[in-house]
């Protein structure tokens, strides 16, 4: 059966949620769909309503927070920028069967989707890719049980306004029990956070994000040194060295673990001497001013890009040999998947899905969580690694993210989990 699907969305294209929302979305080109989404809005109104939310609530979270790296991520569960009216005239007579929800900080609120459900008697599934919506606003739920009771007396929160996790907590879970939603579960470490809530709703698991491998920009380096680009590195590739590409996304949100690579690389550059390191690091990501001051310390080479498009980070992801995520806390790196897509064996900690889609010396290596000593190993053993192992793991890696990323696995799972919704 031909479902009819509305994907709900604030973001799609951009950033790690945006980019994992536009995949899902495309996995189901051959389905009738709506998009609602942020970023292809065009009514003025909308978009000024949304810029004024954000802003509002990004500087209410400067305020009450006690540290920026909880990245505290809701401060009023009931403001959305779309209506249940607004929503009826975008999709006009389009009744879906399936919504998928991916992000909507700021697109609706849950008490607009429980109206949603209601009008059209829709199934509610939510791509869970953060667990935000499970506790009272905080993703760093590793470093407090409250999330499991209700929320008080909230980390994230200067004590005064602690009352807002617990309000949203019980928002929360009031319009979670209305909708009865289910839920796409990426990888164990997330189905295990899930249990610990002791909520019943139906969910299931996924290992991967899909990847639409034709849409996917692809370049060699013989090329890649012969045409005009901003990217400056040239000098790395012609010296045949070992390239590491590290998309870290934010330098200073502590989750994406950059001090635990900064670190690992300092122990690896220590026991090599400057002739025998053959290894050139890139590093992708928005950094302050004091890590640009520890780049000094390096003795391996690098390039750092503040800020790539999608054509040039494929570019980058194309003439690289290996990637390293360096995240301590991430239910699903897309940039690992990404990676991979690419034939880039990937080092990651063991957290999340990379536990399930890593096997280690095969497509990648996986290192115990914030073992930088550990992290520097593999750091040698790629740097001393020869040429027909690396083609070895890299065809292995290639040959694995075309099975095991496939859209249509994807699609199979979620409509499994539609239809086995009673």
């Amino acid at each position: 059966m031909k479902y009819k699907i509305l994907f709900l969305s604030e973001i799609i294209g951009s950033g790690g949620g945006g980019i994992a929302s536009e995949r899902i979305i495309d996995s189901f080109n051959d389905y009738k769909k709506k998009i609602i989404s942020l970023t292809n809005e065009k009514n003025i109104f909308f978009k000024t309503k949304y810029i004024l939310i954000k802003f509002y609530y990004r500087l209410v979270r400067y305020f009450v927070s006690t540290s920026t790296k909880f990245n505290f991520n809701s401060f009023n569960p009931n403001i959305g920028v779309y209506s249940l009216n607004d929503i009826e005239k975008k999709i006009d007579d389009f009744e879906p069967d399936i919504i998928i929800v991916t992000w909507i900080e700021f697109l609706i609120s849950l008490k607009t989707l429980y109206e949603l459900k209601k009008k059209y008697n829709s199934n509610i599934i939510f791509i869970a890719m953060d667990n935000h919506l499970f506790t009272g606003g905080c993703r760093y739920v590793n470093e407090c049980d409250n999330y499991k009771n209700d929320c008080n007396s909230c980390y994230a929160l200067k004590k005064k306004f602690g009352y807002i996790a617990n309000n949203n907590f019980k928002f929360y879970r009031d319009y979670f029990n209305k909708i009865n939603p289910m839920f796409m579960l990426p990888s164990d470490h997330s189905i295990k956070f899930f249990k610990s809530l002791k909520i019943n709703f139906k969910y299931f698991e996924f290992d991967f994000w899909p990847i639409q491998f034709e849409k996917m920009i692809r370049d060699d380096r013989n090329n890649f040194i012969n045409k005009k680009n901003n990217l400056n590195i040239t000098k790395a590739i012609s010296k045949k060295k070992k390239i590491i590409i590290c998309p870290i996304q934010k330098f200073d949100e502590p989750r994406k673990g950059w001090s635990y690579l900064y670190y690992s690389i300092m122990d690896f550059q220590n026991q090599l001497s400057e002739h025998e390191i053959n290894i050139h690091f890139l590093f992708i990501g928005k950094i302050e001013k004091h890590h640009k001051e520890l780049f000094k310390n390096f003795r391996v080479s690098y390039n750092f890009y503040d800020y790539l498009g999608r054509k040039n980070l494929e570019e980058l992801y194309s003439i690289s040999d290996f990637g390293v995520v360096p995240s301590i806390q991430e239910w699903a790196a897309i940039s690992t998947n990404e990676m991979m897509t690419f034939g880039l064996p990937v080092i990651n900690f063991k957290t999340g899905s990379s536990k399930n889609i890593i096997i280690d010396g095969k497509n990648g290596f996986i290192v115990d969580l914030r073992n930088v000593y550990e992290l520097s190993e593999k750091l040698k053993l790629i740097n001393y690694m020869d040429q027909k192992r690396m083609d070895e793991m890299k065809l292995f890696t290639k040959k694995f993210a075309i099975n095991s990323f496939n859209p249509k696995l994807f699609q199979k799972k979620l409509l499994e989990l539609h239809e086995n919704r009673n």
